[in-house]
């Protein structure tokens, strides 16, 4: 549940850290409305996601959001549109939901998702919501670290095959499993989680590639570590059945930790090969 709305200080604080982290990747990021820019959000989404036929979100739901105050962002470097995101308002007082985030192939690593992570902040922020949840795949490690290192957001629940069956070129296949996670907007976002190995016990360990059994913490355990491989859309080319079990053997650890109050306070890379969530006991 959302808060009372922030200070204008920091409203004006966010607004200026979007525009200045903008500024020096040369990127444009704007709230769009045009017919015409809402349809290039739509085909950036089919090129990210491989699906022209069947878009992800089509150009009259994107018009129907915006024209009820919903934004929509599209990002541009130069004169190439280059990515985008679409999110939306619940109930009152309850968080923004940041729906669909991508950039094209070629842009990752480059910073344009924290650029467009601090936007919708600071436009959040304006319009006084102060949390903003969306969700993600657990195993994907980049998103992970990204998400709990870099912007401080905490995993709050995990979703078992949330969306179905997928069709699209990233997800088809496999179980559609997410984490809903959810960031203070009222917090520094340059402030990282990280955790030490100091008093951990691994829950789910990574044996070469394979995941282990996960082992329920037992009394006394304070904190745990729960492994995944750090590159898991490889995998599921690779070896799909090995690519697979990590899902199942992770969404045992998530389900019974976070159902029972477990905390997430960080995510690491570990090793070459695998990263590592960390939770703490309540």
């Amino acid at each position: 549940m959302n808060r009372l709305a922030p200070p204008r200080s920091v409203v004006l604080e966010a607004e200026f850290m979007a525009d200045a982290r903008c500024a020096e990747l040369g990127l444009d990021i704007q709230e769009v409305r045009d017919p015409q820019d809402l349809r290039t959000v739509v085909e950036i989404f089919s090129r990210i996601w491989k699906t022209p036929g069947a878009p992800i979100i089509d150009h009259s739901a994107l018009t129907a959001m915006s024209h009820a105050g919903n934004p929509v962002f599209l990002a541009r470097l130069g004169a190439e549109a280059v990515g985008a995101a679409v999110g939306f308002c619940g109930p009152a007082r309850s968080p923004f939901h940041s729906h669909i985030v991508g950039f094209l192939p070629g842009s990752a690593g480059r910073g344009f998702g924290h650029a467009i992570k601090l936007r919708q902040r600071a436009w959040c922020l304006e319009k006084g919501i102060v949390e903003m949840t969306w969700t993600y795949d657990p195993l994907v490690c980049r998103n992970a670290y990204f998400n709990i290192g870099r912007l401080g957001a905490i995993p709050v629940e995990y979703l078992q095959n949330f969306y179905g069956q997928m069709t699209d070129s990233i997800n088809a296949g496999e179980l559609s499993d997410r984490m809903l996670i959810l960031w203070d907007l009222t917090c520094d976002p340059t402030a990282p989680m990280f955790e030490t190995d100091a008093g951990i016990t691994s829950a789910i360990r990574d044996r070469g590639g394979t995941p282990s059994l996960y082992v329920p913490p037992t009394v006394g355990v304070h904190a745990v570590s729960i492994a995944v491989p750090w590159d898991i859309e490889a995998l599921r080319q690779e070896d799909p059945v090995r690519a697979h079990a990590w899902r199942l053997v992770t969404r045992d650890a998530f389900t019974d930790l976070l159902g029972n109050n477990w905390r997430v306070v960080g995510f690491s890379r570990h090793s070459p090969h695998h990263g590592q969530y960390v939770l703490r006991r309540p």
